[in-house]
Order: structure tokens, then sequence, then C-alpha cells
């Protein structure tokens, strides 16, 4: 199929090592990207965190000192979801 037919055009926006984040942690485990506005990677080591990369941004990552088992990012609002497991099953949305 010849690229001017091609049903979807792709383009590479940033790679994720060139924002200083760790290909160790570039997993599906590690990486969510709710939609094209935000992506979240979360990082355990040197420290546990939470990078949040906004795509408007994208060489401005924020990066929160965050334990949690999974991260997502609303696509509509700056509010961080939040999972994590202590002695049971907490969600915690934060607005950032």
């Amino acid at each position: 199929m010849a690229a001017a037919n091609a049903p979807i055009t792709m383009r590479e926006a940033l790679t994720l090592p060139s924002i200083d984040i760790n290909p160790q942690f570039i997993t599906f485990t590690h990486v969510t990207m709710e939609s094209d506005k935000y992506i979240c990677v979360r990082e355990m080591a040197p420290q546990n965190s939470v990078v949040i990369i906004d795509m408007n941004m994208p060489n401005q990552p924020l990066r929160r000192p965050i334990t949690a088992d999974s991260a997502l990012m609303n696509p509509n609002s700056r509010i961080l979801a939040l999972k994590g497991w202590i002695l049971f099953r907490c969600i915690l949305l934060m607005n950032l």
C-alpha cells in the first residue's frame, strides 16, 4: 500500500529516553496514555515517582514523588488518577 493511500498517518512526537525516562520503565506496565494529550510513566528507581508528560509541552515533564500501581491522567483536565494497594484498594484523584 502506498503511503499516500494509508488510512493512518504516524509521526514520532518524542522518544521517552530523550526526556530522561529510564528505558527499563518503558513497558506496558509502567506507561499509560489515555489520549494524545498526556503520557504517564511510573518509575521505581532511584525513587518511586510518576512522570507526567503533557504533549503540548513534551520537553517539560512533571515528576512527582508518588508510589502507585497505576497512574492515568484525565484527558480533559489536569486530574491524575492513581491506583494502589495498602491495606485495601484505593483510588486517589489529584488535581494538578
